[in-house]
C-alpha cells in the first residue's frame, strides 16, 4: 500500500449539522504552506461526506483554497469523519480535519402503512401521491434512507405546477419480511428536501 510521510500536521475541527435527506454544502478554507504543492483531499467515508475538488489540485504558497464538504445524512444521530489533505507528490500528510456531524429528522408529512408479509418472494409495489406546491413546473429527485430495501420506478419527476403525480415504490421481499421504517425524500435538484414520507412495515 501507499506510505504517507508525516510532518507537523495541522489539525482543524469542523462542525456540521443537517437534516436527514437534505445535502448540506459547507466551504472550508485550506491555507497554502511555504511552497507550491500538489494536494488531494481524502474523505474516510466518501459515500456520506464528499469533498470537492475530488482530484489533485495546485496549492500555492500562503494562498487560500476553498474546499467544499458535501454532507447528506441518511440516518439521524451524531457521527465523526476524518478528512486528510495530502501532498501527493511528496506523500506528506499536510492537514487533518475532524468533522463532527449532527443529523436531525425531517418533518414527515404522511406515513403509509404496509402489512408485513414474512416469506414474500416477490417485490411489493406501492403508489404514493405527491403534489408540486409551486406555481411553476419543477423537477424533483427521489431518495430513500434505505436504498437496500426500497427503490423507485423513476428517480426523477418533472411535475407541472400544482399537479399531483404518483411515486412508484418497489419494496424488496426483505423489506416487507420484517418491521421497517423507511423514509422517502422528495428533493429539489439542489438536494434540498421538499417533502418527506414514511413507509412503515408493521
Amino acid at each position: 500500500g501507499k506510505q504517507w510521510y508525516q510532518r507537523r500536521v495541522r489539525e482543524k475541527k469542523v462542525e456540521l449539522s443537517a437534516v436527514v435527506g437534505t445535502e448540506k454544502v459547507f466551504p472550508v478554507i485550506l491555507r497554502g504552506t511555504d511552497s507550491v504543492r500538489v494536494v488531494q483531499c481524502y474523505s474516510a467515508n466518501n459515500s456520506l461526506l464528499k469533498v470537492e475538488p475530488e482530484g489533485e489540485f495546485m496549492l500555492l504558497p500562503n494562498n487560500i483554497q476553498e474546499v467544499t464538504l458535501r454532507f447528506q445524512p441518511l440516518d439521524t444521530g451524531v457521527r465523526d469523519f476524518q478528512v486528510n489533505i495530502v501532498d501527493t507528490k511528496h506523500r506528506i500528510l499536510l492537514e487533518r480535519w475532524s468533522v463532527h456531524t449532527t443529523a436531525d429528522m425531517p418533518v414527515v408529512s404522511k406515513t403509509y402503512d404496509i402489512p408485513r408479509t414474512p416469506g414474500a418472494l416477490h417485490p411489493t409495489t406501492k403508489q404514493i401521491s405527491f403534489v408540486n406546491p409551486y406555481s411553476t413546473e419543477k423537477t424533483f429527485r427521489l431518495k430513500t434512507n434505505k436504498p437496500d430495501l426500497l427503490s423507485f420506478r423513476e428517480t426523477e419527476l418533472r411535475v407541472p405546477s400544482k399537479q399531483s403525480v404518483n411515486i412508484g415504490l418497489v419494496l424488496r421481499p426483505l423489506a416487507v419480511a420484517h418491521a421497517n421504517h423507511i423514509l422517502v425524500f422528495v428533493n429539489d435538484v439542489q438536494q434540498k428536501c421538499e417533502e418527506c414520507f414514511a413507509v412503515k412495515i408493521t
